[in-house]
């Protein structure tokens, strides 16, 4: 009687390098490692899982077998019937499947056909004698299946077919395992995955930098005490072929992250300058960078996540800002830098020119431009100065632009009225003058101080000259107020011109609504 096992030669040492990855695997076969034989020397179909179908079912018979005692026969059939026998096995690696058979049939009309996974990979039909059959299967699992089917009529020889000294793909083991992440906190555990290939019983896990250092769990807990890169190893043996797989600098174990470093860049800014860039120094560890503005409505930060940003200013935010930055790793956003105080600012600009001046009046130097060294822009504007003539009646808006020794540049208007009458405007506190509230909605209450008796008239022209309001023989005494009421006329700039004995002066209105 034939053995049950068949075995091989002694297959030597063998690695596999992995180069891009860093990673070895090596198998070892320490003894005789056992071929998978079907021989049916077990007298039935009880050595695998086959699974019997058709119209009749194979059987196990001791008549002419290739060798040994027994052997596979199809059922006995008749015209357009089949029989099968199947078996589903998986394959651990790329390996030839062979098997013996015989037939006694009609000679292309009644086959013996092999599938595997349900496609036809031979057929053979008439009187063939035993005969070797060689197949390279792939990795999986795979059904093969033996088909004998009959045609419709005709029987020929034995009508039958057998199969014997069935090899199966040897069942290698490969090691090999995975994580849910490479990467993770210190003192953080994680779960070591076997993924080897093969039917494995033994398992020894080596764990640089961990606890524990080893293991022969199939799928361990560990956790790292310290930071930094470490090797794993795997051996795995199914009792006689032992296999390794060997990942060097596999786990990094990080940790939170220190204070980054404050930020540079300018820290004095002129607004009308636009967006402004600024950088951090790397921090060890750190896989990207979490930015932060205070106060948030100071603008946006366009790039972040890296070492260098863009500061989007909202257009009209003057004041300081502050900008930190932070590292970021697997075990989140480490501590905050000190704060770069950014100041975003333009120049205090103002201008006071006279509310009114005759069309008549000569060419004057302006001033009330400050802070000094300003340029006047405007009609009737050139070098410094003020053509009433050239400007024409009407309002005119006047600019002062002023830069910095930070060559940033603001600028201030006002609006000075080109009109027939003559005069300057006189300063209220000179002539005793006051009108208030200024602006209002119309009702202005005016007060002179410090006046001889006497009669006034009071004329309210608006921005194009026309007389809107006259009220004249006014008797003024110490100390006189009286309410003008300008609430039916629509909103805007308008003068108030004050004429008497020793009085000659002009008001700015402005009616707001």
């Amino acid at each position: 009687m034939k053995l049950n096992l068949h075995f091989s030669a002694l297959i030597f040492v063998f690695a596999v390098f992995i180069a891009a990855s860093s990673m070895q695997a090596q198998s070892t076969k320490g003894g005789i490692k056992a071929d998978i034989i079907e021989d049916f020397e077990t007298g039935d179909f009880s050595q695998f899982d086959w699974q019997l179908s058709g119209n009749s079912n194979w059987s196990v018979v001791d008549a002419s077998p290739y060798e040994g005692l027994f052997c596979a026969r199809s059922g006995i059939i008749t015209h357009s019937q089949s029989t099968t026998l199947e078996l589903e096995y998986e394959v651990y690696a790329e390996d030839v499947l062979s098997f013996w058979y015989k037939v006694s049939s009609e000679n292309n009309y009644d086959y013996l056909t092999f599938y595997i996974d349900n496609v036809e990979i031979d057929a053979w039909a008439g009187t063939v004698p035993w005969t070797l059959f060689e197949y390279t299967v792939p990795v999986g699992t795979h059904t093969f299946k033996w088909v004998y089917d009959k045609d419709g009529s005709v029987s020929s020889g034995e009508d039958a077919c057998w199969i014997d000294f069935i090899t199966f793909p040897p069942m290698q083991i490969e090691a090999f395992f995975t994580t849910d992440t490479v990467a993770i906190c210190k003192g953080e555990p994680v779960q070591y995955f076997d993924q080897s290939i093969g039917p494995v019983t033994e398992w020894n896990w080596t764990f640089e930098g961990a606890t524990p250092t080893t293991s022969t769990n199939q799928n361990p807990w560990v956790a790292y005490a310290q930071t930094g890169y470490f090797d794993v190893l795997l051996e795995v043996s199914d009792g006689i072929e032992s296999s390794s797989y060997y990942a060097a600098e596999y786990m990094e174990v990080q940790e939170v992250l220190q204070t980054a470093n404050m930020p540079s860049g300018i820290s004095l800014l002129c607004a009308s300058w636009g967006n402004s860039t600024y950088n951090t120094a790397p921090v060890t560890g750190a896989s990207s960078y979490n930015w932060t503005i205070s106060p948030e409505e100071a603008g946006t930060i366009s790039g972040n996540g890296g070492t260098n940003i863009t500061l989007m200013w909202a257009p009209d935010f003057l004041g300081t800002a502050e900008l930190r930055v932070a590292g970021v790793n697997y075990c989140g956003t480490g501590v905050y830098s000190n704060p770069l105080n950014i100041t975003r600012y333009l120049p205090d600009v103002n201008l006071i020119v006279p509310a009114y001046v005759a069309i008549s009046t000569p060419a004057f130097e302006l001033t009330g431009g400050t802070p000094a060294g300003g340029t006047y822009s405007g009609p009737g504007v050139s070098n410094g100065m003020f053509d009433p003539s050239v400007a024409g009646l009407g309002e005119h808006t006047i600019t002062y632009t002023f830069t910095d020794v930070n060559f940033c540049t603001n600028t201030a208007t006002d609006l000075l009225t080109v009109t027939q009458f003559t005069g300057y405007e006189n300063i209220a506190e000179k002539s005793g003058v006051h009108v208030y509230p200024n602006p209002s909605e119309g009702m202005f209450t005016l007060r002179l101080n410090q006046l001889d008796e006497q009669e006034v008239n009071l004329v309210v022209y608006n921005a194009l000259s026309d007389v809107v309001y006259i009220k004249e023989g006014l008797l003024l005494t110490e100390q006189h107020r009286s309410v003008i009421n300008l609430s039916e006329l629509p909103k805007g700039v308008y003068y108030l011109k004050i004429s008497g004995k020793n009085l000659d002066s002009v008001q700015k209105l402005v009616i707001q609504k």
